[in-house]
């Protein structure tokens, strides 16, 4: 059998082992990794620290372990059967290599992974929000180059239908065709307002502390309860409930946040056929503040999903602007935070708006 007098290494120890794994031989740097001399190490039993022996004489045990002496340090065992000339097995070789540079160099790598990771997943979150905003910028010139001169022509058939209403009797049957056009007109002019709305560049100098528990409580209270009893009419029965959290606060304009929390609640009431439910829920996240909207509604396709957030576009044929989910979006972009939409078809839809927390 081969002797490892001469068998040095400064990062493996070897040990040469018989057939029940008694120490035959072995280098000084097994010693120093059993934490033994090496005199007291040749001729006894593999030390008990290594508690995984091999059952059958010809496997092959690899494993990582622990040092039991130097601590922090990792080693890779390797041990294998050793032949006699007969092919019989007649003992083992087992060989332990310091990998505890190797490890250390892994786990850095590890979180370095992790660290760009996150930094792609903000960057991406940027391209997205810069996307929006470029596409929103590009609507709102569109919408300043007209809207003069729409709402000009919207000023005269106001003032036209004014006219008009004087010179007829309160009885005429062309009064409700005149109250027709003015209100078509003044629809007309609000997609306008809501157009160079959505456009508004980001601004934050007149921005306050706002409690998104607040927010929720002012649309519940005041404008919801119109929503339900219009619903209502429709032969829908809905149920809301509110789920609060502390440390709600954000950075914010807490008229365009009712309003974006508004046109959230206005689609989750719409959504629902018969008797439904929409839970309004508020929590705190690390740095975020959220409110999440959930219906138990009709729910909506892939293609209607994708398209959530393009201005104009709508499911209520001429019921509908457009324009509904556009301003959310723009005024989560206003406000550094952004609105994500989940939904599924006869199950619901779940609207989330995060925003930056303050206090």
């Amino acid at each position: 059998m081969i002797a490892l007098r001469d068998i040095e290494s400064p990062e493996r120890g070897v040990l040469l082992l018989d057939k029940d794994h008694r120490v035959l031989h072995a280098n000084t740097r097994a010693a120093a990794i059993f934490g033994v001399p090496l005199s007291e190490l040749v001729g006894s039993e593999l030390p008990r620290a290594v508690t995984h022996r091999a059952m059958a004489r010809e496997e092959v045990v690899e494993e990582v372990i622990d040092s039991w002496n130097e601590p922090g340090a990792v080693f890779h065992r390797y041990s294998a059967p050793i032949y006699s000339a007969d092919g019989e097995v007649a003992g083992r070789v087992e060989i332990y290599s310091d990998i505890t540079a190797r490890r250390v160099l892994e786990r850095e790598i590890l979180d370095r992974n992790r660290e760009l990771a996150d930094l792609n997943a903000q960057l991406e979150e940027a391209q997205e929000q810069l996307v929006h905003s470029e596409r929103l910028r590009t609507l709102g010139e569109m919408a300043a180059g007209v809207a003069h001169d729409i709402n000009n022509v919207i000023g005269i058939i106001l003032g036209n239908v004014q006219l008009a209403r004087r010179k007829l009797g309160e009885d005429n049957p062309a009064k409700r065709s005149l109250d027709s056009i003015e209100l078509a007109a003044r629809d007309a002019a609000e997609t306008v307002r809501r157009l160079r709305e959505i456009s508004k560049p980001l601004d934050g100098a007149g921005h306050v502390a706002v409690n998104l528990n607040d927010i929720v409580n002012d649309l519940v209270r005041g404008a919801l309860p119109a929503w339900k009893e219009s619903r209502l009419r429709d032969g829908a029965h809905i149920e809301v409930q509110t789920e609060f959290s502390d440390g709600c606060r954000v950075k914010g304009n807490a008229a365009e946040l009712r309003e974006a929390l508004a046109n959230v609640l206005i689609n989750a009431a719409q959504a629902i056929e018969g008797s439904g439910r929409i839970v309004i829920t508020t929590f705190r996240e690390d740095d975020f503040a959220r409110i999440t909207v959930k219906d138990n509604g009709v729910g909506m396709s892939p293609e209607t999903l994708d398209r959530i957030f393009d201005p104009f576009f709508t499911t209520r044929g001429a019921q509908g602007t457009g324009l509904g989910m556009s301003m959310v979006d723009a005024i989560a972009i206003r406000h550094r935070g952004k609105v994500t939409v989940e939904s599924e078809e006869g199950i619901g839809t779940v609207v989330t708006l995060r925003f930056p927390a303050c206090g």
